[in-house]
C-alpha cells in the first residue's frame, strides 16, 4: 500500500469513493440540510476549481493499484474530505494518509499550523495524532464539529546536485509525525471541509441517495477529461531512479510487521514496518536473502524493543512518557537476476519524544549466495584520489553553478576513509551505498547532534557515479556486469 498526490484525471474516481463511503456510513447521521451541504461541496466543478488553482491538494492511498482512501488539504493547512473505503478501515490507511498531509504541509506548503474540523467521536484519534482542541463544539448548517489544530516546525528546504546526478534529501519531518498511530475506526473517519456528522436523525435518506446518483456530478462527460498530470517534486526514496530487470525468475512481493500496543496507557508503542520478500528465487540462499531484508527493516525495532540495551531500558524508565515508534518504507533500487539493492527509510522515536530520528539503511546482496556487500569490497576506499573525487562530487552543484565547500569540511580524508570502512565516528556518518539506474550511489546517513555547527541540513545525502567515473577504483568486476544490465 502506498500514498501519493492525485493527478487531475483521478479526482473523479476519488469523489466517487467519497460519495460511496459517505452514503454508506455517514449520510444517515446527517440532517437533510447537512446532506445537501456536503453534496454541494463535493461537486466536481467545485473540487476541480480548487485543485486547478492550487488551493486544494488531494492525496490517495492505493492497495494493489486500487484507490482505497483519500484526504485533501487546503493551502492554509486545513484538512478536509478524509475518507477510507469501509473494507480497508482499521488497516493503517487513515494514518498513512494523515502522515502524507503532515509531510505536505511541512515540505511544500511551509505552514506551521495544521487545522481540522473533527467529528466529535474522532477527537480522541486526532489527539493521538498530535492535535489539540481549540474551541467548543460548533454547529453549522446542521453539521457538528470540533475545531482542532497542530503546530509543526518547518525544516530547512535544500536540494543540490552533485556533478551530473541528483543528491537525495529527505526533508525534515517534524516530531509531530511520531504521534501518528495505527488508526482503528469503528466507523468511517470523516473530515469534511469544516463540517462533520450531526446527531440529528436523517429523514427520507433514500430520496437523497436516489437524487444524488442522478445528479450531473456523475455525468459521463467528466470521464473524458484529458489525462493531465500534476507532478510533485520528488524527494527521498521517490527520487531514486530505480531499475528492475525484466523477466526475472523470481517475484518481489511486500511483507510487513505491524504492531500497536493499545493496552499500555503510560507508554506509546507503534511499529509499521514494510520490507520486500522474494518468492520463486532459484537459490539455496533464498531464506538467507529474505531474512537479511527483514532484519534490516526491523533494525530499530530490534534495538529498542526486541533486544534493548541497558542504555535503552534506562532511557525508557527515565522518560515521562516513553515512546517506541518506528515507521519504515523501502524502495527496490536495483534488481537483476543475481543482485539486489534496497533502500529503507526509517522514522523512529527511540525512548521519548526528544529521541526522534530519520534514517536511511541500505542492503546490497548477492541473490545466489546471500552475501551482503560492504563498500570496501566494491570500491578501493584506501585510494586517496577516490576520496578526493568523492568529496569534490559531494560539494559540487552544477545546476546552480555553486561549490559548497563547507560540506564535510570537518572531516579529514583519513576520517572519510574510516567511515567508508564502517566507523561512523560516533554514529554521525553512517555510510550507505546502492545501485540504481543512474549508477553507484555513495553517501551518508547523517546524524549530527542538535546544534552542531557542521549540520548541513540533510537527513541523508548521496552522489552517483557512472562507469567511466570510477572504473579505476572498482574492486568487484561483477559490479559492471550488474550495472551493464541496466544499460548504464
Amino acid at each position: 500500500m502506498y500514498v501519493r498526490e492525485l493527478n487531475q484525471h483521478e479526482i473523479l474516481p476519488a469523489l466517487h469513493l467519497i460519495w460511496e463511503v459517505f452514503a454508506e456510513d455517514v449520510a444517515c447521521c446527517y440532517t437533510p440540510e447537512g446532506v445537501a451541504e456536503f453534496q454541494q461541496f463535493i461537486k466536481y466543478e467545485n473540487i476541480n476549481r480548487m485543485y486547478q488553482s492550487g488551493e486544494l491538494a488531494i492525496f490517495g492511498a492505493f492497495d494493489a493499484g486500487e484507490l482505497v482512501g483519500t484526504i485533501s488539504v487546503k493551502r492554509a493547512g486545513h484538512i478536509c474530505l478524509f475518507f477510507v473505503r469501509c473494507s480497508c478501515q482499521g488497516k493503517g490507511v487513515g494514518r498513512r494518509l494523515f502522515q502524507a498531509v503532515v509531510n505536505h504541509c511541512i515540505q511544500r506548503l511551509r505552514v506551521s499550523r495544521i487545522t481540522v474540523n473533527a467529528a466529535p467521536n474522532a477527537v480522541p484519534k486526532y489527539i493521538h495524532m498530535g492535535m489539540r482542541q481549540t474551541d467548543e463544539e460548533q454547529v453549522v448548517n446542521g453539521m457538528r464539529y470540533i475545531p482542532m489544530e497542530m503546530y509543526v516546525s518547518l525544516p530547512p528546504v535544500r536540494q543540490i546536485q552533485s556533478h551530473n546526478r541528483m543528491l537525495f534529501i529527505i526533508l525534515g519531518i517534524t516530531a509531530a509525525v511520531i504521534f501518528l498511530v495505527f488508526v482503528v475506526f469503528g466507523g468511517i473517519m470523516a473530515v469534511i471541509w469544516g463540517v462533520l456528522r450531526p446527531s440529528a436523525e436523517s429523514e427520507n435518506w433514500e430520496h437523497y441517495q436516489e437524487e444524488w446518483w442522478d445528479d450531473e456530478f456523475f455525468d459521463d462527460d467528466y470521464t473524458s477529461l484529458p489525462q493531465e498530470s500534476k507532478e510533485s517534486e520528488k524527494i527521498g526514496l521517490d527520487s531514486i531512479s530505480a531499475y528492475i530487470a525484466e523477466d526475472l525468475s523470481y517475484e518481489i512481493e511486500e511483507d510487513s510487521y505491524i504492531f500497536y500496543d493499545d493496552k499500555k496507557q503510560n507508554m506509546w508503542i507503534d511499529f509499521d514496518i514494510e520490507y520486500p520478500a522474494l518468492t520463486g528465487l532459484d537459490s539455496e540462499a533464498a531464506d538467507k536473502v529474505n531474512q537479511t531484508l527483514k532484519d534490516c527493516a526491523l533494525e530499530t525495532v530490534d534495538k529498542m524493543y526486541e533486544n534493548p540495551s541497558e542504555e535503552m531500558k534506562e532511557k525508557v524508565l527515565k522518560a515521562g512518557y516513553p515512546m517506541l515508534v518506528s515507521y519504515v518504507e523501502y524502495k527496490i533500487c536495483f534488481a537483476s537476476e543475481d543482485f539486489l539493492s534496497v533502500a529503507f527509510e526509517d522514522n523512529s522515536c527511540q525512548g521519548n519524544e526528544e529521541e526522534y530520528y530519520q534514517n536511511l539503511r541500505t542492503v546490497n546482496i548477492n541473490l545466489k549466495d546471500g552475501r551482503v556487500y560492504q563498500l570496501p569490497e566494491l570500491i578501493d576506499v584506501d585510494d586517496d584520489s577516490f576520496i578526493e573525487f568523492w568529496l569534490e562530487c559531494m560539494r559540487s552543484d552544477e545546476e546552480g553553478g555553486r561549490i559548497s565547500q563547507e560540506y564535510f569540511s570537518e572531516l579529514s580524508e583519513e576520517e572519510v576513509k574510516r567511515t567508508f570502512k564502517g566507523d561512523s565516528l560516533g554514529g554521525v556518518y553512517v555510510v550507505n551505498f546502492f545501485l540504481d539506474r543512474e549508477g553507484l550511489n555513495i553517501g551518508y546517513d547523517l546524524n549530527y547532534e542538535k546544534g552542531d555547527m557542521h549540520d548541513i541540513g540533510y537527513t541523508w545525502l548521496v552522489t552517483s557515479f557512472e562507469e567511466g567515473e570510477i572504473a579505476d577504483y572498482i574492486l568487484l568486476p561483477e559490479l559492471w556486469e550488474w550495472m551493464g544490465e541496466s544499460g548504464i
